[in-house]
């Protein structure tokens, strides 16, 4: 009988939580884009600042130069010509996905609280980092393929190929799932008690060992 009674209060509080979750996600959507126009500016050159020192680590020598402007990241190298067209990627494509991760973060229980924040940003820090990674990809796809004979000599076909497959993976399935991994990831315990899978773990222990302390009288 007690049983029972925890079990259905447990399944009107995960119920409660569920449906407190879904009502605020909207609202937390509109607040995430709110946020993010505000940060947009900062968001784009710290990206691009990443993306930048991480291509210049492996670059000798270091001549690659990204300058954001009009939400766009130019390439610009200091070996190339003045007149050369300038190559530039989309920043608005690259940081978009930091409006999923945040609406996904305000609208769990107690988003304010200090576990919830240093959660929060921990979680941006991985997602800024997938961000200058897809940049850096962009780059290197283009000067693998994109410069002619010089790509043609500087870079391999397998060169070509990894990078080509990065900017791939970075674009389309990276984009869209890296916030709903790293919400989880960050959040495993509230996601899970939420889905009320950590309490029918703790209820499965409960009951073998209630069976087997039984059969062991």
């Amino acid at each position: 009988m007690g049983t029972t009674v925890r079990a259905a209060t447990g399944n009107a509080v995960l119920k409660n939580a569920t449906q407190v979750f879904l009502r605020r996600l909207p609202l937390t959507l509109i607040a995430a884009i709110v946020v993010w126009l505000l940060l947009r500016p900062a968001i784009e050159w710290a990206t691009a600042g990443l993306a930048q020192t991480l291509i210049r680590s492996f670059e000798y020598p270091r001549v690659t130069r990204l300058v954001v402007q009009d939400h766009r990241a130019q390439i610009r190298r200091s070996d190339l010509h003045t007149d050369s067209k300038i190559r530039s990627v989309s920043m608005t494509e690259i940081s978009f996905n930091t409006i999923v991760l945040l609406a996904l973060y305000l609208a769990l229980p107690r988003p304010f609280s200090r576990r919830q924040l240093e959660r929060l940003f921990m979680g941006w820090c991985v997602l800024c980092l997938s961000q200058a990674m897809n940049l850096l990809f962009h780059v290197k796809t283009f000067y693998a393929t994109g410069l002619g004979e010089w790509s043609q000599h500087y870079y391999s076909d397998l060169a070509r190929n990894v990078f080509g497959l990065g900017r791939y993976f970075t674009d389309l399935p990276g984009r869209f799932s890296f916030p709903f991994l790293i919400w989880i990831g960050f959040n495993w315990d509230v996601v899970m008690g939420m889905l009320g899978i950590d309490e029918k773990e703790d209820t499965k222990r409960k009951s073998a060992s209630t069976r087997k302390k039984k059969s062991n009288q």
